[in-house]
């Protein structure tokens, strides 16, 4: 059963404000400065602890020029995150809107998920005790766009754990996708018939493959097929400080 979360993956409007929100407002570590693999010329950032440890990752595909994205069928209500920058129990958005529930403690994580989705579907899924809650159903489809939830993440030990998650998904009909190597760990995705879309990634290698830990996030890492785009991409994507 889809038991650990590994990440959230949002959309935001604005890469710098919302580094300023999540680093320097809730205190995580901005641990990779990467691009949106599906479409290079966007930033995707990975937010959690001072190494990215699965389960602290909250990411976020910059979208500027994006409709905001409207709450429904196929999203998540909101996120619950642990943060040293509360005092108490509360709730909040972040600078798109997203709508978040904070919750105090030292080490920055994402504790858990409201989903806005038909509880039924997740039956023989998710454990019973997973990090996974279900907000008021909704008739209407969401709009992905900044202020959403773009998809959530599953933690899978290893290759061989996600190879048997691929198998099982394909037996029942959920099509999953073929392996994809993003670098930090190896995703599998597959959409749930309500319209969430769910990721299944490996734990390793993890963020330090390619940037030692007392610098993460603060250079623009590519994987190796887009080495031959750096100039391009670093002049096409805003500076973020």
């Amino acid at each position: 059963m889809l038991a650990g979360l590994h990440h959230v993956t949002c959309v935001c409007s604005d890469a710098q404000r919302t580094v300023e929100f999540y680093r320097d407002g809730l205190g995580f570590s901005l641990v990779k400065k990467t691009v949106n693999f599906d479409d290079p010329h966007s930033y995707h950032l990975y937010f959690g602890d001072e190494v990215g440890s699965p389960g602290t990752l909250m990411t976020f595909f910059e979208w500027p020029r994006a409709e905001p994205g409207r709450l429904g069928r196929g999203t998540l209500e909101s996120v619950t995150l642990r943060t040293p920058s509360v005092t108490f129990e509360c709730e909040g958005e972040d600078p798109d809107g997203l709508r978040l529930r904070l919750v105090p403690g030292e080490t920055p994580a994402v504790l858990e998920v409201t989903a806005i989705g038909n509880p039924p579907l997740y039956a023989g899924l998710v454990d019973a005790d997973a990090p996974l809650r279900f907000g008021e159903p909704s008739d209407e489809t969401a709009l992905i766009g900044p202020g959403t939830t773009h998809h959530v993440a599953w933690r899978a030990a290893n290759d061989a754990e996600q190879a048997v998650w691929l198998q099982r998904l394909a037996e029942v009909g959920l099509r999953p996708t073929p392996v994809q190597d993003r670098t930090y760990f190896r995703s599998i995705y597959f959409r749930l018939p309500d319209g969430i879309l769910f990721e299944i990634a490996t734990d390793g290698p993890g963020f330090l493959v390619d940037e030692p830990a007392d610098s993460l996030g603060e250079l623009l890492s590519l994987p190796p097929w887009l080495e031959s785009e750096r100039s391009t991409l670093e002049r096409e994507l805003a500076p973020i400080h």
